[in-house]
C-alpha cells in the first residue's frame, strides 16, 4: 500500500483523542460529559484489548442528530437502525 493511499483511508473506529478532535472537545471535556451521560455513544471493545473505541458512522449519525443525551441516543440509535 503506498503512503497516498494509507492517508486516504478512514477508520471505522475511533481512539477517545480521535473522538476528541472530531468533537472539537478537549479530552477532559469529554471525560466529564462520558461520566454524565451527556454523551450518548457506548464503547467498543475488541477481545480483551483494554483500547476504548468509537464507531465513527455512529459518532457521524449521533452528531446529525444533535447530539442527545445517552438515555435518548440508544432510543434513536435503534429507531434509524445502526
Amino acid at each position: 500500500m503506498t503512503a497516498e493511499a494509507r492517508q486516504t483511508i478512514q477508520p471505522a473506529l475511533l481512539t477517545i483523542p480521535q473522538v476528541c478532535a472530531y468533537l472539537n472537545i478537549a479530552r477532559p471535556t469529554f471525560y466529564k460529559i462520558n461520566a454524565t451521560g451527556a454523551f450518548g455513544l457506548l464503547p467498543i471493545k475488541l477481545g480483551t484489548c483494554r483500547k476504548v473505541l468509537y464507531s465513527r458512522a455512529e459518532l457521524d449519525a449521533y452528531v446529525r442528530a444533535g447530539c442527545p443525551h445517552r438515555k435518548h441516543w440508544q432510543i434513536e440509535k435503534k429507531e434509524i437502525k445502526l
